[in-house]
């Protein structure tokens, strides 16, 4: 907790989150879930946060999805208790510290090549505990994944017989090319892609007397534009705690859903159509949104400012017209990606109207394995 003080009255640039927003956020996807009559498994690399995790767990989450070992470790410090890793386990490293882990939580891990698979049994093995995997299929992204279908039920069934003390749980896909999406077709064109890679797969599956109990997709788009939840029993959204300028673009929310924000300063007013903020890339992240000219964020009540080009501390905003905001002006930036945003800081700020009433620790970001004497950050029950 902190004591109550203004927006006016903190150091900046610093993250900022509307609390009443996220709350709605999570509530309203736990919803969409449930009307899908699918499970929720948030993708928490998203916010990193203790405080959002026990939201989502109250409002029914299944568990949560994590992008690295200091995530998956540190949410289980937290209490989680059921984690999928969403890439592959490869390394020695990452397998020991993975089987580590196996031993306090429900784990499972996504795979798409059978020696990465056949190591990970070989660990388990050693260690005496039990991974699940699953299955990734390349829906149309082009990073992760083997193509959907018979091929892929042929390269699975070998491998799931194979293996003991890994086992072969379902089928994992992410419709991550929803973000290229021109307009509303081409991201519901993107959730059915998921849909089919799954269905694809699960039914060629049948053939080699292998069921695919999970049957995962995620991101944000797509599950805002699933029509049904036939076939699926999971899905992962993660920037729908926040959103941000690019689901702002997408057309799937309107700018006051954002959450997130980056609280800046006006440092300079060089012209009447130009300012210089304090909130550079290494606050706002350099993401960019498409059409070219669209900016690196939203300004909060400004439509008429562009971030146009981000240095590292410095950010330039230029002005449609002349522009009277002096400086010393506090802005808020909503930034174009919310989850690499949130990665380049150690706490949110969280707000009720002008004022910050808590701090919530951005608490698992890079990459090395988390201390054992690290006090747990609170997964306390959330207060509404």
């Amino acid at each position: 907790m902190v004591d109550d003080v203004t927006l006016e009255e903190v150091v900046t640039p610093a993250l900022v989150v509307d609390r009443a927003r996220v709350l709605a956020n999570v509530e309203e996807m736990a919803a969409r879930a449930r009307s899908l009559g699918v499970g929720l498994r948030p993708h928490a690399k998203t916010h990193k946060s203790p405080v959002i995790a026990a939201h989502q767990r109250a409002h029914g989450a299944l568990g949560l999805t994590v992008a690295t070992m200091s995530e998956a470790e540190g949410f289980a410090d937290e209490g989680i208790d059921d984690l999928v890793l969403s890439a592959p386990p490869v390394g020695d490293w990452r397998l020991q510290r993975l089987v580590s882990l196996a031993r306090r939580v429900r784990l499972r891990v996504a795979v798409d090549d059978a020696e990465v698979v056949m190591a990970l049994e070989r660990a388990c093995a050693r260690a005496g505990v039990r991974i699940g995997y699953l299955w990734e299929l390349d829906c149309g992204v082009g990073r992760f994944g083997t193509t959907p279908g018979r091929a892929t039920a042929e390269r699975i069934a070998p491998v799931a017989d194979a293996t003991t003390h890994c086992s072969f749980d379902g089928l994992f896909t992410f419709g991550g090319h929803a973000y290229r999406a021109a307009d509303r077709a081409g991201l519901e064109a993107a959730a059915r892609d998921e849909v089919e890679a799954i269905a694809e797969t699960a039914s060629a599956l049948v053939d080699h007397g292998i069921e695919a109990r999970v049957r995962s997709v995620g991101s944000t788009p797509t599950a805002h534009v699933m029509r049904d939840g036939e076939g699926i029993t999971e899905i992962r959204p993660g920037n729908y705690v926040f959103y941000d300028a690019t689901q702002v673009a997408l057309g799937l929310v309107d700018l006051d859903r954002c959450a997130l924000s980056v609280l800046t300063t006006v440092s300079s007013r060089p012209a009447r159509d130009r300012l210089i903020i304090d909130a550079g890339s290494k606050a706002l992240a350099a993401d960019a949104v498409p059409p070219p000219g669209a900016g690196f964020g939203r300004v909060v009540g400004h439509p008429e400012l562009t971030v146009v080009q981000l240095y590292e501390e410095q950010g330039i905003v230029t002005s449609a017209g002349p522009c009277e905001i002096p400086t010393g002006t506090r802005l808020r930036v909503v930034p174009n990606h919310a989850c690499a945003a949130v990665n380049l800081h150690d706490r949110m700020l969280a707000r009720e109207g002008g004022a910050i009433v808590d701090s919530w620790p951005v608490a698992f970001r890079g990459w090395r394995e988390r201390g054992g004497d690290r006090e747990p950050a609170g997964l306390a029950a959330p207060q509404t």
